[in-house]
């Protein structure tokens, strides 16, 4: 029998399924739509639609724990008591038909003394109006169901719903609310009892952040209880006197920012962290993006982390640790000393460093993922290791290049990471193969660093050869050359709007290059040893450098300020950063104009 079309494709996918050794592929496609009629789209986008969070009261569930009424009703209490927020005022007004409802809920629900605890807990904030005072002392004398029926008030006040006028803002706020934490109770109550009525609030062409909206609709946002229609006038009456002001504003707003736009900078707020007794051991040092660990490499072939904040740094269980894994031929001295209780119980524990072993040769660079869940480093074995940060194991080792490797670097969402060696290639990796997929030779000496390109299409590179090359990451070829430096380049960062990328090195010079044309955009001096690292400022203003002089300089590339320091550096130099290092590592701009410095201490030497 001749299949139709929908069958033909169901039985090709469901071949190559099996083909691909996937199991259970008939139980999958069976019902599987391989295509849409326009009314059934239609209804799928209309649910999906239908389903966001602005609907949480509408999606309320039909049934709710009474035991939960009183909870959440304290905390929405206290919740608008604790804020001085103008909308909290607003949305206090649904406090007394929530009272009430959730009070009648309970005394059908036969819970006496949750009743009672309820209304002794809150029935006093609502005994300054007279109208409300009369329900609520009402609600004293019910006990059953029977009560609320012969009750002619109460009993309309269920049949029906009590509404609420709330400007458009405080309506989100209310949402905001609600979906922040377990509200079903008063989702429930107010969907079933309470018609919200939402006024939305006008704007007019001229409006900063909304502050001139609030103005206006505030004074009558007490009133709109009673009526729209008052809110709408009073709101109508504001709109022109508001206008003159706006515009003010819009001015003063343009002229502030054109006066930071065109200023100098503000100089960037410095945390340094300093090493002690590395006895010269230490050869690089790294952040976080999220500033949470501190990675560094030694000599001794080691990785280490610390943890910056206060929470220790633990472990998550895996299936084998190999670590504690003994073979026939081991003589178990851990056991008899206890040491082996000790590791387990730091596990379980955490701590505050975690030591991790499996290069052979000492540790270069170190490079965090984006999203911190994983860390590169490479060593003079010419290898490069991925250890897992969740386990603090070693997953993965790569291994491609011939001598040692200099410099490792993570594309900017952790797709793809490059290294550079002593072989005079850089390779492009990813992190699900162990062999490289793309080979940049061209260089005529070791490769010392390497970096992404913001857009990750471009690689730039470089070299003791005293040259810098940006090459295709996916052609593999030079797209620019840049020649000047006079010594061994070091460091590169690109800025991160992608227009320039900056290099350094042993020539104790900074050199900005435009990408777009491939000249040179700025020669920075200043340094009086070479440059160690380099980084580009959010904005891409600011360029951050770090120097075996024991210095950390800031300059702002988008223009010179006032005349030549006394110290000849160039004109740019808006921060000059000493103190008592005996090395700079690396410098590093993190979010809120925070400058990232990480280097070793001078040791006091004993007189």
């Amino acid at each position: 029998m001749k299949r139709v079309r929908t069958e033909q494709i169901q039985y090709a996918v469901a071949q190559y399924l099996k083909r691909r050794q996937y199991v259970d592929t008939d139980g999958s496609l069976k019902g599987a739509k391989l295509f849409q009629s326009a009314e059934e789209m239609a209804a799928s986008l209309t649910v999906q639609t239908e389903c966001g969070c602005a609907n949480i009261i509408s999606a309320a569930p039909c049934q709710s724990d009474p035991q939960q009424y009183e909870t959440q009703f304290s905390r929405l209490r206290s919740f608008l008591s604790e804020t001085e927020i103008s909308w909290a005022k607003e949305v206090s007004c649904l406090l007394y038909p929530l009272f009430v409802h959730f009070h009648l809920d309970m005394v059908r629900c036969g819970l006496k003394g949750a009743v009672d605890g309820f209304y002794s807990r809150f029935h006093g904030a609502f005994l300054q109006d007279s109208e409300q005072r009369a329900i609520i002392e009402q609600l004293r004398h019910i006990l059953t169901a029977q009560d609320i029926a012969a009750n002619p008030k109460l009993s309309a006040f269920l049949e029906h719903k009590y509404v609420v006028h709330l400007t458009e803002p405080a309506y989100n706020y209310l949402l905001r609310y609600l979906q922040s934490e377990d509200n079903s109770a008063l989702c429930r109550a107010i969907s079933t009892h309470l018609q919200l009525e939402v006024t939305a609030s006008r704007r007019t062409d001229y409006q900063l952040y909304g502050a001139a909206g609030i103005a206006a609709t505030a004074p009558n946002a007490t009133s709109s209880w009673t009526g729209v229609d008052g809110a709408e006038s009073g709101e109508g009456m504001e709109v022109p006197t508001e206008i003159p002001q706006n515009e003010a504003a819009l001015e003063a707003l343009q002229d502030c920012i054109k006066k930071v736009r065109e200023g100098p900078p503000s100089l960037t707020t410095v945390c340094f962290y300093a090493f002690h007794h590395t006895e010269q051991m230490l050869n690089t040092a790294e952040v976080s993006a999220d500033s949470r660990l501190l990675a560094a490499g030694f000599d001794t072939s080691t990785v280490k982390l610390w943890s910056l904040r206060a929470r220790k740094l633990k472990a998550k269980p895996h299936q084998a640790d190999v670590s504690h894994i003994h073979l026939a031929c081991d003589v178990l001295e851990e056991d008899v000393t206890g040491r082996g209780l000790m590791v387990d119980e730091e596990d379980s524990l955490g701590s505050e460093i975690k030591t991790l072993r499996g290069h052979s040769g000492p540790v270069f660079r170190t490079a965090f993922l984006t999203d911190s869940s994983g860390l590169l480093s490479c060593s003079e074995d010419a290898t490069i290791r991925y250890w897992d940060l969740g386990s603090f194991t070693n997953t993965a080792l790569y291994h491609g290049h011939t001598y040692p490797v200099w410099d490792v670097d993570v594309s900017p969402c952790s797709l793809y990471f490059a290294s550079c060696s002593h072989d005079r290639t850089a390779r492009l990796w990813t992190f699900s193969r162990i062999y490289p997929l793309r080979l940049y030779a061209g260089h005529l000496s070791d490769v010392d660093c390497i970096k992404f390109h913001p857009n990750s299409n471009y690689l730039a590179t470089g070299s003791t050869d005293k040259t810098v090359r940006l090459w295709s990451t996916q052609q593999g070829t030079t797209v620019r050359l840049f020649t000047g430096h006079r010594s061994p380049v070091l460091s590169l960062a690109f800025s991160p709007n992608g227009k320039y990328l900056a290099s350094a090195g042993e020539d104790q010079r900074v050199k900005l290059w435009d990408l777009a044309s491939g000249t040179l955009f700025k020669d920075l001096r200043g340094h009086t040893d070479s440059i160690t690292s380099l980084s580009f400022s959010p904005d891409s203003s600011l360029v951050a450098s770090s120097s075996m002089d024991n210095s950390v300089r800031v300059w702002d590339i988008r223009n010179s300020h006032g005349g030549t320091p006394a110290d000849g550096s160039s004109s740019e130099l808006v921060g000059l950063y000493t103190g008592n290092a005996s090395n700079v590592l690396n410098v590093q701009f993190m979010a809120c104009n925070l400058l990232l410095v990480t280097g070793t201490a001078q040791e006091k030497t004993e007189q």
